[in-house]
């Protein structure tokens, strides 16, 4: 096959100078890939944009500075941003998983969660518009565009020069990985006068196929003086390329697409669907394992089958109650989280706190708690007044934790943290509370429905071990939530601290005394109760911010415990 102004005896050594341009979206060619006579684009590969340059100047050792065959550009209009292009002016290639992106000069790539970006992102860490690839002063550079972080090695960066291959994590120092690779050599032109047009299909990109519109067809151009022989030029003027281990194209079907896909369908080819459909290696080194999201999903798919299997065998009655319970925590504290929204993230010091809030919580639990709630006299039902201290007991079990952690955090470390990341750690203190309690009740559960009488008896313990499992952390999380709220503002406004610490205990305590109370009287008082108790907390999660802020405001609550900006009134001169 010969190329434009060179000799038959010299068309190996042109074949050798140029190397294959991908289009965004298109496979990489193997390494030594040669064009089959005959070869179509596969339907499912993305039109190529208009004037694409798809065949450059590859670097060879001992080429540079050499004449090279006429490219199938010459006499044919380009860009100016191309044909003005000074020496060492390159395109940039960016990569981002399965997506593949060329930028040339004079052009920008966009990069972002929105659609109508370059490289779209989907990961919530990244901003909707992230960053840009642009030209600079002395050559490509990386600008960030969003509000959320970019980490090259570590490090938080703003505006890069891409002078090489460089891997940007975007959204977090784990995040999706953008490779930006600046392309070696520089794309030779020739002049833009008049000329044929480029031969199809490239003279124009075809539109992407939508949801009812077939996939364009691509045909070979047919050369002028044999009819239906392969064009000479079909090598130099973009033929796509088939996917490594494919073979030549087959008989031509209806279509004009020979085989499946426009190739021969024999076993090559059908692997090569296989590993398009099944992209296993892809997969596997996608970024997104990274994140920790899809093998948390895994985790939590598998460990149900794992309590089977391990717990089959053993004949503590608590081991199922303990067993979910704690499979739910996390998902209840995810759902906190997302309600209550602290303004920081949960940085190491907020994690340990959290964590011996749970130890104490355990502790005092099973030491005073209990020990005061076994005294009381509810063998034959809860009384008001049992029911009353039931519920300052179980209350400042959870309370205590949390003002105590902020008391230390304030007189050692000299830290106050937000009210609403107090009312989270109380969420922590009502979880690890309701987990210890039910392993109480669903064992009991369990007896009753090994013994019951009849159906609805069985059915009954069924669903009160299901409550107590899935909604007894819940529910303490709530009443612990508010009383957190409390805890926090007692500890960062000290003149009404006493206060506070009161009606932070005392307003859950006599929602779980009338819970306790009233709830085996009727069952819709008891979700009457709850329904309050969840009204409350969520009110504080939509205006802890806002009442913090007025209670800062207020001399009433704010003493001497906080720096308030300065204030006078217009009348009164300013201080020299």
């Amino acid at each position: 096959m010969s190329f434009p102004g060179a000799s038959g005896s010299g068309s190996a050594d042109a074949a050798a100078g140029w190397e294959f341009n991908p289009p965004p979206g298109w496979p990489v060619p193997p390494p030594g890939w040669t064009m089959p006579e005959g070869w179509q684009p596969d339907p499912s590969w993305p039109p190529a944009p208009d004037g694409w340059t798809f065949w450059v100047p590859a670097q060879r050792p001992g080429a540079v500075g050499q004449p090279l065959a006429p490219t199938p550009y010459e006499g044919l209009p380009v860009p100016a941003t191309l044909s003005d292009a000074a020496p060492g002016a390159a395109e940039v290639r960016l990569s981002l998983g399965e997506q593949a992106f060329s930028v040339r000069p004079g052009q920008e790539a966009r990069i972002g969660r929105s659609p109508d970006n370059d490289i779209v992102v989907n990961d919530p860490t990244v901003s909707r518009q992230h960053a840009v690839i642009r030209p600079g002063a002395s050559g490509w550079e990386y600008a960030k565009a969003g509000s959320a972080p970019t980490f090259l090695n570590g490090q938080m960066v703003d505006q890069v020069a891409i002078d090489r291959a460089l891997d940007f994590a975007l959204g977090s120092p784990d995040g999706p990985v953008l490779r930006a690779e600046p392309a070696t050599g520089t794309v030779r032109v020739g002049p833009a006068a008049a000329a044929a047009p480029l031969q199809a299909p490239f003279h124009a990109a075809p539109e992407r196929p939508g949801p009812q519109q077939a996939a364009p067809q691509y045909a070979a151009p047919q050369h002028a003086g044999t009819p239906g022989a392969p064009d000479p030029n079909w090598r130099l003027t973009g033929s796509p390329y088939p996917q490594p281990g494919w073979a030549g194209p087959g008989p031509v079907g209806p279509g004009g697409v020979g085989g499946v896909g426009g190739v021969a369908a024999n076993g090559d080819d059908l692997a090569g669907a296989l590993r398009i459909l099944f992209p296993v290696h892809s997969w596997l080194n996608n970024s997104g394992w990274r994140q920790g999201i899809r093998l948390g999903v895994i985790a939590y798919a598998l460990l149900p089958l794992i309590f089977l299997t391990v717990l089959s065998g053993s004949n503590d009655l608590s081991a199922p109650g303990w067993a979910y319970s704690l499979y739910v925590a996390p998902l209840w504290l995810i759902g906190f989280w997302l309600l209550i929204r602290p303004p920081d993230g949960p940085h190491k010091q907020e994690v340990l706190t959290a964590v011996a809030i749970a130890v104490w919580t355990l502790i005092w639990l099973n030491v005073v708690t209990v020990t005061i709630n076994d005294a009381l006299p509810t063998k034959n039902g809860i009384g008001l007044l049992s029911a009353i201290v039931i519920g300052i007991n179980e209350e400042t079990t959870k309370a205590l934790p949390v003002l105590l952690a902020g008391l230390i955090l304030l007189r050692w470390r000299g830290v106050k943290l937000d009210v609403r990341m107090w009312m989270l750690l109380g969420t922590v203190a009502g979880l690890t509370f309701g987990i210890v309690e039910q392993a109480i009740y669903t064992s009991n559960d369990i007896v009753i429905i090994n013994m019951a009488h009849s159906q609805n008896e069985a059915v009954q313990a069924t669903l009160a071990f299901a409550e107590r499992v899935f909604v007894d952390g819940f529910q303490h999380a709530v009443w612990a939530g508010i009383s957190g709220f409390f805890m926090g503002l007692a500890v960062n406004y000290r003149r009404r601290r006493i206060q506070l610490v009161i009606i932070g205990i005392g307003t859950p305590a006599l929602l779980h005394a009338l819970n306790d109370w009233l709830a085996g009287d009727s069952p819709w008082i008891w979700i009457a109760i709850q329904t309050a108790s969840l009204l409350l907390f969520l009110g504080y999660t939509m205006t802890a911010a806002s009442i913090e802020q007025k209670v800062r405001e207020t001399p009433t609550f704010r003493g001497d415990s906080i720096i308030m900006e300065a204030f006078r009134l217009p009348e009164q001169p300013p201080r020299r």
